[in-house]
């Protein structure tokens, strides 16, 4: 998938999160319902500036535009990993299993 229809369709998605319409987001950013079409489904490339004010308008990161490459994912998967020492508790393990589901679950 080529990057500008991954950035499409994060801008559709959290567009639909937050419950706003292509016109409604369009108005914030002072452009038309046809470009926000055209960026969600990668007809048009936004640069960086534009990304930049949808992801204000959408209170997300500019982050939330890119794909993590997996050696990101694998990095952050060992941080969290070292943290957790070999006298944790199966009780213990839950706990930051809870703890996970709960920020994702703050995400939407």
């Amino acid at each position: 998938m080529e990057l500008k229809e991954y950035v499409g369709k994060q801008i559709k998605k959290w567009r639909e999160i937050r419950g706003y319409s292509q016109e409604e987001l369009a108005a914030m950013i002072n452009t038309t319902k046809q470009t926000i079409s055209r960026y969600e489904t990668g007809a048009r490339h936004a640069n960086q500036d534009v990304l930049f004010d949808i992801a204000k308008s959408l209170k997300v990161s500019i982050n939330v535009f890119f794909p993590e490459d997996q050696e990101a994912k694998d990095s952050k998967l060992e941080t969290i990993a070292a943290h957790i020492d070999e006298d944790v508790t199966e009780e213990e393990l839950e706990d930051i299993k809870r703890y996970i589901q709960f920020i994702k679950s703050q995400r939407k």
